[in-house]
């Protein structure tokens, strides 16, 4: 990877981790990133998305903008499954 694409906004919509390491930390120490990403899921950046195979970038930014008080905005993250019918079928067996 050039030096010139490692910026975050250069990347993919989803970009692995190799890709973000680069981006956040620099190409010589991208290799550091799989140790740290874990670390800062726990307080909030955005896992891997199965589906895309990478992270969403933009989130990511956002995520380090919010991270160092860049931003004030929440940064959302999806918490499962949605069942979109689920609160008609609550409400027919209630009646």
């Amino acid at each position: 990877m050039k030096a010139s694409a490692t910026l975050l906004d250069a990347l993919p919509l989803y970009a692995d981790d190799l890709a973000i390491g680069a981006a956040v930390l620099g190409f010589k120490r991208a290799c550091e990133w799989r140790d740290i990403a874990p670390l800062l899921e726990m307080r909030g950046l955005p896992k891997i998305d199965p589906l895309h195979g990478g992270r969403y970038t933009p989130a990511v930014k956002a995520f380090y903008d919010k991270d160092n008080g860049l931003s004030e905005v929440a940064v959302l993250k999806p918490d499962g499954v949605e069942d979109l019918g689920a609160w008609s079928r609550k409400r027919k067996r209630r009646a």
